[in-house]
C-alpha cells in the first residue's frame, strides 16, 4: 500500500494531512459552534467572534505566564464556587430564567422590590440551593488548594480565561447587543463589527500589538554555562571559569506518532498542539450539547432560539437567557483562543480574529441553526484545507479551496447541510 499514488501523492501523505485535517477542524467546530449558538438565540451573525476568542486568550496568558496574586487566587475560586452552584441549580426546573407571576394591576416599587426580596429569599431557602452549595463550598476550597500549587498555572490560566471570557461576554450583551432588542437584525450585526473594532483597540492598549506565545507543549528551558579563560594550570591547559548560564529557548515537544510504516511506510504524526486542542474541543462541543439538550436552562435556550416573543409569553426571562448564552459562547470562543494561541503562531491579533473569519464557510456549509452542522461543517473545511495544501502545493490553496465547497453544496443545497428551511406564512 505504500506505493499507492493518487494524483501524484502517496497514500501515506494523504492518509496524514486527513488527518491534521481532522484534528483541525475540530477546532473549527468550536468556533464555528459559537457563531451558530448567537445565530440561533438572537438571529444575529456574531462578527465579533475572533475578538472574543482572542480576548479570552490573553486572559489565560496574562495569568498563565504571570502568575495570580493572592487576591486573584481568591476570587477565581469564589468564582467557581458560584459556577458551580448555577450549573447544579441549573440541572433541574431552572426558576432563575423564569419570572415571577405578576397580575395585571400596576405595582409601585415598594411591593415590586418586596416581590423580588421574597423571591430570592425562597430561591436561597430552597432545597436546591442547599444541595447546590454543598459541592460548591467544596468545590472551591479543593479550588483554593489547587490554584496555590506552584505547577498549576495551566489551571489558573484556565480559570482567569473562563471568569474573564463570561464577564466580557455578559458585558456586551448587557449593554451593546440587549439595547436593540426590537430593532432591524441590521443594526445588531453591525454593532458585532463595532464590538470587535473596540475589542481590538482595547487590548492593543493594555497588550500591546506584539504576539504572545503559550509555551504549553515546550520541553524546559535549558541552561547553557558562560565561562570564560581565567588561567592555566600546571599542565598548560586553559582554565575556565563559569560567570554565568545562557537560558536557551524551549524547544517543542515531538509529536506523537503511531507506527505505521509495515503499511504506510512512515509513522504518522500528530502535533501536540492539535492533538490535544481537538481533544479539548470535542469535549467542550459536547459539554455544550448536554447543556442544551439535558438541563433546564439548556431548554430555556432553545425555546428562545425557536421565538423569542413566545418564550418571554410563557414567562421566561428572556434577557437573562441571552447573556448567559452570550457569556457562555465567549468562553467556548475563549478555550479556542488558546487552543490556537499554543500553535506557532501564539496569540496574535492577526492570526486569531482571522480564523473565525475562515471558519465562517463551516458554519453556511453545516446550517446556520445547526449544532451538528457546525461539527460537520468544522471537519470538512479542516479536511479540505489540509488536502488543498497538499495537492495544489500552495498555502494559499488553504484560503480559497473551502469556499469553492461552500459554493458548490449552498448551490444544490441553500441551506446548508443540516439547516432547516423555514417557510413565513402571512
Amino acid at each position: 500500500m505504500s506505493d499507492v499514488n493518487i494524483i501524484g501523492q502517496s497514500l501515506f501523505n494523504i492518509i496524514q494531512f486527513t488527518v491534521w485535517g481532522i484534528l483541525s477542524g475540530g477546532i473549527y467546530a468550536l468556533v464555528a459552534l459559537g457563531i451558530v449558538i448567537i445565530n440561533k438565540a438572537s438571529g444575529v451573525f456574531n462578527f465579533a467572534h475572533g475578538w472574543l476568542m482572542f480576548i479570552g486568550g490573553l486572559f489565560f496568558w496574562q495569568v498563565f505566564q504571570n502568575g495570580a496574586s493572592d487576591q486573584v487566587t481568591a476570587g477565581l475560586s469564589l468564582a467557581t464556587a458560584f459556577l458551580v452552584i448555577g450549573g447544579v441549580m441549573s440541572m433541574g426546573i431552572g426558576a432563575v430564567a423564569v419570572r415571577p407571576e405578576t397580575s395585571g394591576t400596576t405595582e409601585g416599587w415598594q411591593a415590586r422590590l418586596e416581590k423580588i426580596g421574597r423571591k430570592w429569599l425562597t430561591t436561597l431557602t430552597s432545597r436546591r440551593f442547599l444541595i447546590a452549595l454543598i459541592p460548591a463550598l467544596v468545590a472551591a476550597v479543593v479550588m483554593a488548594f489547587l490554584l496555590n500549587q506552584e505547577d498549576s498555572k495551566i489551571l489558573r490560566g484556565a480559570m482567569a480565561g473562563i471568569v474573564g471570557s463570561i464577564l466580557i461576554g455578559m458585558f456586551v450583551e448587557r449593554f451593546t447587543i440587549r439595547p436593540l432588542l426590537g430593532q432591524p437584525l441590521l443594526t445588531a450585526i453591525l454593532m458585532t463589527l463595532a464590538i470587535g473594532f473596540i475589542i481590538q483597540g482595547a487590548t492593543q492598549l493594555i497588550w500591546g500589538a506584539d504576539e504572545r506565545p503559550i509555551p504549553v507543549f515546550v520541553e524546559e528551558s535549558e541552561k547553557k554555562p558562560i565561562s570564560v579563560p581565567t588561567g592555566i594550570d600546571e599542565n598548560g591547559n586553559t582554565i575556565y571559569t563559569v560567570i554565568g548560564y545562557d537560558i536557551l529557548p524551549p524547544r517543542a515537544l515531538p509529536d506523537y506518532q503511531v507506527d505505521t510504516e509495515s503499511a504506510l511506510g512512515e509513522s504518522l504524526r500528530f502535533p501536540r498542539n492539535l492533538t490535544w486542542g481537538f481533544a479539548i474541543a470535542i469535549a467542550t462541543f459536547l459539554a455544550f450539547v448536554w447543556l442544551f439538550q439535558y438541563t433546564s436552562i439548556g431548554l430555556a435556550m432553545r425555546a428562545t432560539a425557536e421565538n423569542q416573543v413566545l418564550a418571554e409569553s410563557v414567562g421566561l426571562r428572556v434577557r437573562l437567557i441571552l447573556a448567559i448564552v452570550w457569556g457562555t459562547v465567549a468562553v467556548m470562543a475563549g478555550i479556542a483562543g488558546v487552543i490556537q494561541g499554543t500553535g506557532g503562531s501564539g496569540l496574535s491579533a492577526l492570526v486569531i480574529p482571522a480564523l473565525a473569519l475562515r471558519v465562517f464557510p463551516a458554519v453556511l456549509l453545516g446550517g446556520m441553526d445547526s449544532v451538528t452542522g457546525a461539527l460537520v461543517g468544522g471537519v470538512i473545511i479542516g479536511i479540505v484545507e489540509q488536502l488543498s495544501i497538499l495537492f495544489i502545493s500552495t498555502t494559499a490553496a488553504q484560503e480559497f479551496a473551502p469556499f469553492i465547497v461552500l459554493i458548490t453544496v449552498l448551490y444544490f443545497k441553500p441551506t446548508g447541510l443540516f439547516g432547516q428551511k423555514r417557510i413565513d406564512r402571512v
